[in-house]
């Protein structure tokens, strides 16, 4: 099989179940490789105009993003070795990321005074994107039920500064009402948070490379259908957990529709009292209902994001 000449056998049901359009601008992407680095300043270590000024000491050519002005990308290739080379990298005054990974931020709306829940919220990317948007001024919620993966997200807390306003719970999101309803009083443990961030675990389907098969031989019909599952749960739990006034964001880096539009449906159609609003970050696509795609490509991996609100 060369890079682009045969799909994988595995990979047809999903790309059957969408629009030709869809089709063909996913497969461009899955055989295009992403060729950048990304990374935003963090503001709680640092300042835009010192991160500039420390990329052109360095000789680094960047571009700015226009969905976010504290994000820049630049030729991995050629620039990610100085990058990571940098006292801007090794103070925590910059944080490599993905430019996908802060869209769901981006679309909470986000205000000083706040209380943040980040249900799967390991590495910490979006955690620590947060608190340095709010100047420290919230308190966030962050949850992780896997060892390896919680101790990374306190280390990444810990390097960018987050500590005075992040929390972090280890514990399976799950279980989220369980848990704070154990020692919850007249709330009982609901309706506790303004914003929640539910970047749901996923088949990753957004991030295949069809030159590397270690990137797609894992995917199947069924796994999108097992997280599908357990995505609608984690989207129960969030519901129970939101202010009535509050937002909450979904976001997945996968292409499927099981995955997603699928998944919002299912949700809207239970909970008639929820209505999607408009993304503030331009996507590449709108579905229906406000549901928004970003294709994968040489600098964006495939993604999808929803805003919910209460009617």
């Amino acid at each position: 099989m060369t890079k682009t000449s045969k799909i994988p056998s595995n990979l047809t049901p999903l790309l059957d179940s969408l629009p030709q359009e869809h089709r063909e601008k996913i497969l461009a992407g899955w055989s295009a490789p992403r060729n950048i680095v990304s990374f935003r300043v963090n503001h709680l270590n640092s300042s835009r105009e010192e991160v500039v000024k420390a990329l052109g000491e360095a000789s680094l050519l960047s571009s700015a993003w226009d969905g976010f002005e504290d994000a820049f990308y630049m030729a991995k290739e050629e620039h990610e070795y100085t990058l990571r080379g940098l006292e801007i990298y090794k103070q925590g005054k910059i944080y490599v990321q993905s430019l996908t990974s802060m869209i769901p931020a981006l679309c909470l709306g986000l205000h000083p005074g706040q209380k943040i829940l980040d249900m799967t919220a390991a590495p910490g990317s979006k955690t620590t994107q947060m608190a340095s948007m709010l100047a420290w001024k919230c308190e966030i919620t962050a949850l992780e039920k896997f060892g390896i993966r919680h101790d990374k997200l306190v280390h990444t807390i810990k390097t960018q500064g987050a500590e005075k306003c992040v929390k972090v719970i280890k514990m399976d999101a799950t279980e989220l009402v369980q848990f704070f309803s154990q020692n919850a009083q007249k709330n009982q443990g609901r309706k506790m948070f303004d914003r929640i961030l539910l970047d749901a675990p996923c088949s990753s389907d957004g991030r295949i490379n069809l030159g590397d098969e270690t990137t797609y031989k894992w995917y199947s019909p069924e796994k999108s259908a097992s997280k599908a599952l357990l995505q609608y749960e984690l989207l129960e739990q969030a519901r129970k957990m939101l202010k009535d006034d509050g937002k909450l964001v979904y976001s997945t880096c996968a292409v499927n529709r099981t995955e997603n539009e699928e998944v919002i449906q299912k949700f809207l159609t239970k909970h008639p009292e929820y209505h999607l609003l408009p993304c503030p970050i331009t996507p590449d696509y709108t579905l229906e209902d406000n549901m928004n795609r970003w294709y994968p490509s040489e600098t964006m991996e495939g993604f999808f994001v929803v805003v919910l609100e209460k009617k």
